[in-house]
Formats: structure tokens, sequence, C-alpha cells
């Protein structure tokens, strides 16, 4: 391991550090821990693999969309994405965003400008399907029926008029031709959402069996907070890790619904604590695959 792998390492343990002495303050650890004998070790190990899964699709996912512009083998897109998703979800208000287009002109000569609209088309269609899970699992506690047709509508024909809009955008504009591998055939964009449905659904699902155990939620309860909680994530304005913000968001949408705020706030802490180690070791773990030096421009 080379210094450079050995100082991030490190500084990772730091941060990990510095999570287990938040929650040692806030809620202490005797407390807080208790509720994971709620869940079994396979069911556990089964939240590891499936939240590593989705990691591991998010790559694939990335690297199709490389593909439409340039040839390139996926070991070191991994590393690229793994490294991403870590930053993106350490540092605050989304300046992680910037490691994937900088670490993929580095890495793996894949140029700015396409990195970029890739980043956002991909960020485009999370947003979409979170949006659709969110409706899924609380249209009926918020929205009227009327109310909940009509966002379905919206949720179904939104997303294919705003790619056209970005295909005849790529057409007319010279500038703005270099997008055009990623939007241009309908099966590369319904491949990047199926997947994008998948990573959502998966990573979801094994976050919401968590909370329903550590919490004794209603699945479908858990469910709504784990969406609203994750995706808060995307929002501009996030703490370190999403400290806080994925605590409030976890905890706001059940409160209402008659749970203790306390007892939500310990199963949001769980989770949060089960999130961030899992994306620690992907995160070091993507370093293992990055390149050493930037390959050479053809």
């Amino acid at each position: 391991m080379n210094r450079q792998v050995l100082l991030k390492t490190l500084v990772a343990g730091s941060l990990l550090l510095g999570l287990v002495l938040w929650v040692h303050l806030e809620y202490g650890w005797s407390d807080t821990l208790a509720k994971w004998s709620a869940v079994s070790q396979p069911i556990l190990l089964l939240g590891i693999v499936f939240t590593l899964s989705s990691h591991f699709l998010r790559a694939l996912r990335v690297h199709f969309g490389y593909q439409q512009q340039l040839p390139i083998p996926f070991a070191p897109v991994l590393g690229v994405s793994l490294v991403h998703n870590t930053l993106s979800f350490l540092l605050p208000m989304r300046l992680g965003e910037l490691a994937l287009p900088i670490l993929s002109k580095k890495q793996l000569a894949i140029d700015l400008r396409y990195s970029t609209a890739t980043l956002l088309l991909l960020r485009l269609f999370d947003l979409h399907v979170i949006t659709s899970l969110l409706m899924m699992f609380a249209g009926k506690l918020w929205l009227s029926p009327s109310g909940l047709l009509i966002i379905s509508i919206t949720l179904l024909t939104s997303l294919p008029l705003a790619v056209m809009a970005i295909q005849f955008c790529a057409k007319r504009h010279p500038k703005l031709q270099f997008i055009a591998p990623l939007v241009e055939r309908t099966r590369v964009c319904a491949t990047l959402y199926l997947l994008t449905a998948l990573i959502w659904g998966i990573k979801l699902f094994s976050f919401a069996l968590l909370a329903s155990l550590l919490g004794g939620l209603a699945i479908d309860h858990a469910w709504l907070a784990t969406i609203i909680a994750d995706a808060s994530a995307l929002s501009p304005i996030t703490g370190f890790a999403n400290a806080g913000t994925f605590e409030a968001a976890f905890a706001l949408p059940l409160i209402p619904l008659g749970y203790d705020a306390g007892q939500l706030i310990q199963v949001a802490v769980n989770l949060h604590i089960f999130i961030f180690v899992v994306n620690m070791l992907a995160g070091i773990s993507g370093l293992l695959f990055l390149r050493k030096k930037s390959p050479t421009k053809q």
C-alpha cells in the first residue's frame, strides 16, 4: 500500500472515530447499540450484501454511460465510483460530487463535460426514482386520490419529455453534441434508468428492513422514513456525512403517525452508523482499484 492510500485510509479512520464520539456524547452507546439485538446476523449480513451490491450497480451504471463514449475497463471505473460515492456521502453540501468528473478525467481520460453530463443525467434519474418511490409509500398518507393520480401521471410523462428535450438540444446545438451518446438511443437511457431503479430498490429495501427490525416499525413506515432520510443527502444543504439531517428526515414523517421521537432518533442513528461503516468500507476498497498514474492520452 503506497503512502497516498495509507494517508486516505487514516483519514477515513479518523472520520469514523469522530462519528463514534458524536454518538457517545449525544445518545450513549449502551442504549443506542442495544437495539441491534433485534437484528439477527443473517439479516445484518443480507443488509450489508444488498447495500454493497447497490454500490457495485452504481459503478456498473457509470461504466455503461462512459462506454457510450470510450471503451474502458470496468475495474478503474469501479474504483472511481466507489470513491465518489463515499466522498458524496461524507462531504457536506454535495461537494463530493466533484470527485466523479475529476477522478474520471485523471483516472479514465473521460472528458470533463461528458462525465459531468453523465452525472447530471444520473441524478435526474435518481430524483425521478426517489420521487416515484415516495409517492408509492406516502401518497395515500399525504394526498387525495385525485392528487395522487395527477402526480402519478406527471411522473410518468415528465421524464420521457425531459429526455426528449435533452435529445432535441443535443441535435440542434453543436456545443451540446458531446452528450448525444448518452441520450440519442432509447436503449441507453432505458438501461441507465433501469439500473437506477434497481440501485435504489435494493439499497432502500435493506435500509427499510433494518429500520423496521431496529425500531419495531411497520415495514411501509420504515420504507417511508428511509426514502426521505436517504434522499436528504441529495439536498444542497447537508452536514458532515449527512449527520443530523439524516436523523431529522427519518423521524419527522413518522412522528405524526404516533411514534416516539426519541425512539425514532435512536433507530436513525443506528441505521446511519450502518450506512457510514458500509460507505467507508466501499470507499477504502475503491482506492485499491484506482490507477497510480493517469492513463496516457491518445
